[in-house]
């Protein structure tokens, strides 16, 4: 080897050298400035963690969707009820884009039966609230899929801010303690497999979406193309996609005329539909103990949907997952029923 060539290896091994440390640096900075959501009911962060966690191709199902997706189906009553593993990857106003993005990425690892696809953001469209899609985007690991994701739902002019957290949360240099050094060394995980334990009361009442006088509408060519995406995607998986509505305030009709619209679009593709803002009777749901606001259940609420959808998957022939760790399941159900006392399924 001549001299010359030498030189040249050398400086490339420092350039290579020099990048690979300043990512590193770069990757830790963006980690320490970044906003954290491991602690609370929203803690999207541990629950994302706990879902890298899982044993590859362990799961038999997982649900995407809004707050009406995680405040509905607990995946731990459903294991409790059939063994059937689940896991819930929802955030606040979840865009029906990001959904199907949430979807890729659990695919990467997971080989679900069934795809759970809440339905209440049908209404939608093309532009998001910023505080909605750091929920949805900062979670996510670096990749491809995330990269694809950020492009399809951030302005042009914002996706740098997306790519790079420091650049969006540089000015928390002033609010940062010593305590966001020690979060980036602990493991956060979520125990209730992404789903959000509410308590609370409310002072309503049940309405129940009267779709014989609901007009008949058409769905956006928005929506219609992320649906279609979102059915292709799961179609070549192998998964069967189902499509969920949670418990909600029907008093609004054009709720209730997109809801009519979703449930239409799935029955052209011969997808079985859950609509639970018809299911008040058959499953006992009580508002003013069952319901955290309007538009949410609480833990005893979710626990009568979630007993219902483990009877489907029974009935699908989804039983006892032989793949998962049932010691750790058992012992976070413990943990929740010990959390929330009285609020689980009887």
């Amino acid at each position: 080897m001549t001299t010359k060539t030498k030189d040249i290896l050398t400086k490339a091994t420092r350039i290579v050298a020099f990048v690979l440390c300043a990512c590193i640096m770069f990757s830790f900075i963006s980690a320490y400035c970044e906003r954290k959501t491991y602690n609370g009911s929203w803690n999207y962060m541990s629950k994302l963690n706990e879902f890298y966690g899982m044993k590859k191709n362990s799961l038999d199902y997982i649900g995407v969707g809004s707050s009406h997706m995680y405040c509905t189906l607990n995946p731990l009553e459903v294991w409790n009820e059939t063994g059937a593993a689940g896991f819930v990857l929802a955030t606040q106003q979840q865009p029906l884009r990001a959904s199907y993005h949430y979807i890729k990425e659990a695919l990467r690892t997971q080989s679900p039966k069934y795809v759970i696809l809440e339905g209440y953001m049908i209404c939608g469209e093309s532009t998001y609230d910023n505080a909605v899609l750091y929920d949805a985007i900062d979670p996510l690991r670096f990749s491809l899929n995330k990269i694809e994701m950020i492009n399809s739902l951030v302005e042009y002019d914002k996706r740098p801010d997306f790519y790079f957290n420091v650049l969006k949360y540089h000015t928390r240099w002033n609010s940062l303690t010593p305590n966001e050094v020690n979060v980036l060394f602990d493991e956060h995980i979520d125990t209730y497999k992404g789903f959000v334990a509410l308590d609370g009361n409310f002072e309503g009442q049940n309405i129940v979406p009267d779709y014989e006088n609901t007009k008949d509408i058409e769905l956006s060519e928005f929506n219609t193309d992320i649906l279609n995406d979102i059915y292709d995607l799961v179609e070549k998986s192998g998964a069967e996609l189902v499509v969920m509505f949670a418990p909600y305030d029907a008093s609004n009709p054009a709720l209730a005329e997109r809801t009519k619209a979703l449930t239409k679009w799935a029955e052209g593709k011969g997808v079985d539909v859950l609509d639970y803002s018809t299911m008040f009777d058959e499953l006992d749901i009580d508002p003013a103990n069952d319901y955290f606001d309007g538009g949410h259940l609480d833990c005893s609420g979710a626990a009568k949907v979630s007993v219902h959808f483990a009877d489907y998957l029974a009935d699908k022939g989804v039983g006892k997952n032989e793949l998962i760790d049932t010691e750790k399941w058992q012992e976070d159900y413990n943990a929740y029923v010990a959390a929330f006392p009285g609020e689980i399924a009887d």
